[in-house]
């Protein structure tokens, strides 16, 4: 039993579980959300995909965490959309993403603000537009024309890879969270290895074919 932030288990894990069935196919991963640290010991979960600071990650008692992937942002946007405003991707400058839609994300209420001051960009409105939970809901937002969402290319790999998606801009801000795999402290059972281990594989791939690479490809 595996507790996973949905949007990352959604968009990541589970187009890579086929792979996963055919190297272990006596492995079945059960997946529930869980957002939140909590206690192994008072659940059924075997291990758990965080999404999280390394400050959070280190205040959870009783467990090992394994970081996995960065959550860096990038701005993207429909491909349509831009250019129904005479704009082409990857071109747009800080400064005239200012004063574009930006989509907001409620539980990173900070993040466009961070994006502009890391650019070293005044931006009254960063904090304007609407506001969506999920990254999946951002993603589906910008896509459709809404705006501009701020998003980790790894979460939004099907949408540049089909040209939904497109950056545009192309400076990036590493966040604060990255994505870890967190197991109770002590030995791991055959099972779980086996999925630490492959899930693990995945990773060193998914850092081979640099999501944020695809998406300037699709800018170009």
């Amino acid at each position: 039993m595996l507790a996973a932030v949905p949007t990352f288990a959604t968009r990541w894990l589970i187009p890579r579980l086929p792979d996963l069935a055919q190297r272990h196919p006596d492995l079945v991963v059960h997946i529930e959300t869980r957002t939140r640290p909590f206690l192994f010991a008072d659940t059924e979960f075997d291990a758990a995909l965080y999404a999280g600071t390394p400050e959070q990650v280190a205040n959870w008692p009783g467990v090992r965490a394994v970081h996995l992937l960065s959550e860096d942002v990038v701005p993207v946007c429909s491909p349509s959309w831009l250019r129904s405003r005479g704009l082409s991707p990857g071109g747009l400058t800080p400064q005239a993403l200012a004063g574009l839609p930006l989509l907001q994300q409620s539980t990173r209420p900070y993040g466009w603000r961070q994006w502009f001051d890391a650019q070293g960009t005044e931006a009254p409105r960063a904090m304007e537009g609407p506001r969506y939970e999920l990254f999946s809901m951002l993603a589906v937002a910008a896509s459709h024309g809404l705006g501009v969402a701020l998003m980790p290319p790894l979460l939004i790999e099907s949408e540049l890879a089909r040209g939904e998606l497109v950056l545009a801009c192309t400076a990036s801000l590493q966040g604060e969270r990255g994505y870890y795999l967190v197991t109770p402290a002590q030995d791991d059972p055959p099972v779980l290895t086996a999925f630490r281990d492959w899930l693990m594989g995945q990773v060193a791939q998914a850092g081979g074919a640099n999501p944020l690479q695809l998406a300037q490809g699709a800018a170009a």
